[in-house]
């Protein structure tokens, strides 16, 4: 009887869960690799001129470009890669099949989970869940509490979790912003998991304990809430904001390009139809002033600022939007060289580190850069989390626990370093 029921709980969430999304079957994903300056040249220029949905830009020769397309581009798309030698293969055969298992993944998940807790912390959520989630911690948990940075276009809190031991003792802050591109749904639920982690963990785990003591840690789970309602609801590949754009029909401001630090420069699009839109103006957004605020908040304080990204596997620094060094990047190096270290030697996951422009590509308006520069704060990253390509933003809700787990070593090794 039990497994009936389970089984018909699991067909109703995933029908409920299916309806009105767009359907990306037969989408493909491709992965491209520039072998001259010539054939880089013409993907970046690609990229800024088109409608294609590049995934992963690269910040040099060598290194890959992830373009996601539909079946019938497929054939000019690929000629016109050929025609300048640039090879390719296939990375995701069906991103539509690849949608249709994470629903299948995550309904299953739900159905078969008998915590204690608000949500299954090894599984992805809505906002809403999120949001409660929260607050039941926050009801029951008298070290944690929560602070609202502001309110998105459509309505929706924008939420800090704080925890800590002492909020009258003024102690250094971690503080952390995830899902701030909204497809990126492993970065929320990295975040959560590290929140549960310390929360369950304080009191009973000597190291949690003292790092609580010692800290205090302070967590947006979801900077773009608009845009991870969309994902759920909607469009799983959806990046951006949902703000109507006056003038134009596209929809949405990429968060991570409405920063000060660089705005308007290179790796970021004046086209309202760009996944890299970056806004007319510098914090124009709710998003980016809700952020900005938060983290001002706490100016002098803040000992690291990390903003989690999906995916390929890297730990950044600034700059983003220029490829010259800042002075203190020797310390930078060496912070992510430890925290690098400890997160690979959990599970052996390969992570490339170094200065955002030329590790990856240039991003101008980027939360890193503006906590570094406008903020202060040396110890500013970006970690691109898991995976390398093979599943791209739709990383497999098994693969959660280790990737947060993995995440989490490498952020106490960092800190504890500096």
């Amino acid at each position: 009887m039990k497994i009936c029921v389970i089984a018909l709980i699991f067909a109703l969430i995933l029908a409920i869960s299916s309806a009105s999304r767009i359907n990306y079957s037969g989408n493909l994903v491709l992965r491209a690799i520039p072998e001259t300056p010539e054939q880089l040249e013409f993907l970046r220029d690609w990229e800024s001129a088109s409608s294609i949905d590049f995934w992963i830009l690269p910040a040099a020769v060598k290194q890959f470009a992830d373009i996601r397309i539909n079946a019938e581009s497929y054939a000019n798309v690929t000629q016109l890669l050929a025609e300048r030698n640039i090879s390719h293969k296939i990375l995701i055969v069906d991103l539509g099949q690849l949608n249709k298992k994470e629903q299948q993944n995550i309904a299953l998940r739900r159905a078969l989970y008998n915590g204690n807790k608000a949500i299954d912390v090894e599984n992805y959520h809505t906002y809403e869940e999120v949001m409660a989630y929260l607050t039941d911690l926050a009801n029951t948990n008298p070290i944690v509490s929560l602070k609202t940075g502001g309110t998105s276009e459509e309505g929706r809190d924008i939420v800090q979790a704080i925890i800590s031991s002492d909020l009258s003792a003024n102690k250094p802050v971690h503080f952390f912003d995830c899902n701030i591109h909204s497809r990126e749904w492993i970065t929320g639920a990295t975040c959560i998991w590290i929140i549960d982690q310390i929360t369950s963990g304080y009191g009973s785990d000597p190291e949690i304990t003292a790092l609580v003591d010692q800290y205090d840690w302070k967590f947006i789970p979801i900077a773009n809430p608009d845009g991870y309602a969309y994902t759920w609801s909607t469009d799983r590949n959806w990046r951006k904001t949902r703000i109507v754009n006056n003038g134009s029909a596209c929809i949405g401001v990429d968060v991570n390009r409405n920063f000060l630090a660089g705005f308007g420069g290179t790796g970021s699009s004046g086209d309202p139809c760009s996944n890299t839109f970056r806004g007319n103006v510098a914090f124009s957004e709710k998003e980016s002033s809700a952020l900005r605020d938060l983290i001002a908040a706490d100016r002098g304080r803040v000992k690291t600022a990390v903003s989690m990204h999906s995916y390929s596997q890297m730990f950044l620094s600034a700059y983003g939007y220029t490829t010259d060094l800042p002075p203190e990047y020797p310390e930078m190096f060496r912070a992510m060289e430890i925290a690098v270290g400890a997160l690979t030697a959990t599970y052996g996951t390969k992570y490339t580190y170094g200065n955002t422009a030329v590790t990856i590509y240039i991003a101008s308006g980027v939360t890193t850069d503006h906590y570094y520069e406008n903020e202060g704060i040396v110890h500013s990253y970006t970690i691109e989390l898991r995976d390398s390509g093979t599943y791209g933003f739709q990383l497999p809700p098994d693969q959660i626990v280790p990737t947060a787990i993995e995440t989490w070593n490498g952020l106490k090794a960092m800190i504890n370093a500096i």
